[in-house]
């Protein structure tokens, strides 16, 4: 039987797949899934991980299903082929960006996405100033 952990990544790998309409990198999925992995273990794998994900789950497959539209968005915009690292690290930088600024009002939804190396500060920015109050809980 498989980790809830395994089961959350593959729902949001499957998710990110499913809104790029351009091929990704096996690379580009590897590095997300590194990002991600260790987040979803340490947050999926404790004792009360299938609550956790009750209440989070359709929210990180959402999350996933816009980092792949803005990757894809990304990889377009630059006429690529296919979606690669930087497109996606691109991505994750909005996403980041989401994580953070609705950690205001949730605070388990950052850490989902805390470890992630790339620097969101000005997609935050961006963020609070066009939505600057959080959706409720």
């Amino acid at each position: 039987m498989k980790r809830l952990p395994e089961i959350a990544m593959k729902e949001c790998l499957a998710e990110l797949r499913a809104a790029c309409r351009l091929p990704i990198e096996q690379a580009g999925i590897e590095l997300v899934a590194g990002w991600l992995r260790p987040n979803f273990e340490r947050i999926l794998a404790h004792p009360d991980g299938g609550k956790r994900w009750a209440d989070h789950g359709q929210r990180m497959r959402d999350n996933a299903r816009y980092l792949g539209a803005f990757a894809d968005f990304f990889a377009s915009h630059t006429s690529a082929d296919a979606v690669g690292a930087e497109e996606l690290k691109r991505a994750f930088q909005v996403v980041r960006a989401d994580c953070t600024v609705r950690a205001e009002r949730t605070p388990l939804a950052y850490e989902y996405c805390r470890e992630v190396p790339v620097d969101a500060s000005d997609a935050e920015a961006f963020l609070q100033a066009v939505a600057p109050v959080p959706e409720p809980v």
